[in-house]
């Protein structure tokens, strides 16, 4: 039996008995945070290794994110503007806002 024979038998035999057998390609999965009053929200936020995490400014004062740890940050977002990182491996994430460091987040990625 040849190799294509071979999976499309496999795959066939697993739609049968209910079962996928064919490999599934993972998605990636991104974050979206909100920044209004001041404040990020959610405040901390899953995403997956290398995903984008979009952070949108509703306020009336500039804001900028800043991962020192991982040493991004994006440019300062003004009313409606909004920037995205993204984290290239697993692990937990604090950021603050570059010109409000009071302001903190979280990101953890998967």
């Amino acid at each position: 039996m040849t190799f294509i024979k071979a999976i499309a038998v496999s795959a066939g035999l697993g739609v049968l008995c209910g079962v996928a057998l064919v490999p599934q390609v993972l998605a990636q999965a991104g974050a979206t945070v909100k920044i209004a009053g001041f404040k990020f929200s959610p405040d901390t936020v899953n995403a997956t290794a290398n995903a984008a995490i979009k952070w949108t400014n509703d306020d009336g004062a500039p804001h900028q994110v800043v991962i020192a740890s991982k040493n991004l940050k994006t440019p300062v977002m003004n009313k409606g503007q909004s920037a995205e990182l993204k984290i290239d491996a697993a692990g937990s994430y604090d950021y603050v806002c570059g010109i409000h460091p009071s302001m903190k987040g979280k990101v953890v990625v998967k």
